[in-house]
């Protein structure tokens, strides 16, 4: 399998940001104030994403997911599911496929390119009056999507241990192997569902959904992960995910009191919108 064209976009990707500082004319603010801006900001959105994602709304996601989920892991289910996958689905073609599928799960790849391309553009935006582009808030968006759902991720990877589908069963004993949930699939979910709810389009965005659950099939087609680990790990990314996209949406009008002209047929007036 030729991985030559994946990696140049990568590549590409990573150049992103640096590409575009090259055509920003210089900030008049001194160094530290637009670091001091920068900081502020980006940890504004952070704490939010976190405040989105760890509350009494979503324990009731987590509780569903985890019943969901251990139902499939503690029973036969799991087993059942791997056995009849490997006998009528599993086929040259889908490992061909996998192996495709597998690369975007691969965090020291995605997450440190992430990571470089949203710092740069946020960056670059105080530093230099970079305009908002939907490429740089493609990346900054990903990358808070696998900051803010790191902890779940590790918290429930070695809370309820389980083996691999070569090495045992899935049934939860914690501590006993940090292989819970899945990884890649939490890796792999977050940029595809990230576009997913970036877009309005609805072929488009369940376009992206669909790419979004190839990594998580991928380790089941791999005898790497049973069905129940695959399913917490995706569910975790849209769980993150859609943490990151409540805050852009409380962003998009500021704090406090806004006042904005309203007009409906023959009537003009004025509207309040109150953010808090």
């Amino acid at each position: 399998m030729n991985f030559l064209p994946i990696r140049i976009v990568i590549f590409l990707l990573f150049l992103f940001p640096v590409g575009l500082r090259a055509q920003t004319p210089c900030s008049p603010l001194p160094f530290c104030e637009t670091f001091r801006l920068f900081g502020n900001k980006g940890r504004d959105r952070v704490f939010t994403d976190f405040g989105n994602l760890y509350n009494q709304n979503s324990a009731k996601n987590f509780g569903v997911v985890l019943l969901g989920t251990g139902m499939l892991a503690n029973t036969s289910m799991d087993g059942n599911f791997q056995n009849w996958h490997g006998k009528r689905v599993r086929s040259d073609f889908s490992n061909d496929f996998s192996k495709v599928a597998k690369f975007f799960g691969e965090g020291q790849i995605f997450i440190p390119v992430m990571a470089t391309s949203a710092i740069t553009y946020r960056f670059l935006q105080e530093s230099r009056g970079l305009p908002d582009s939907t490429l740089g808030d493609f990346t900054d968006r990903t990358f808070r999507g696998y900051l803010v759902g790191a902890p779940a991720l590790l918290t429930f990877q070695s809370l309820l241990g389980g083996d691999r589908p070569g090495d045992g069963s899935s049934h939860w004993r914690p501590f006993h192997r940090p292989v819970g949930v899945s990884g890649h699939a939490f890796v792999g979910a977050v940029p595809f569902i990230t576009a997913a709810q970036m877009t309005d389009k609805p072929f488009v965005k369940g376009l992206f959904y669909a790419l979004s659950v190839c990594t998580a099939w991928s380790r089941v087609n791999d005898d790497a992960h049973y069905l129940s680990q695959v399913a917490l790990g995706w569910y975790l990314a849209y769980l993150s995910v859609r943490a990151v996209t409540a805050t852009e949406s409380r962003m998009l009008l500021p704090r406090g009191l806004t006042i904005f002209p309203v007009s409906t047929g023959d009537s003009v007036g004025i509207g309040l919108h109150y953010q808090y």
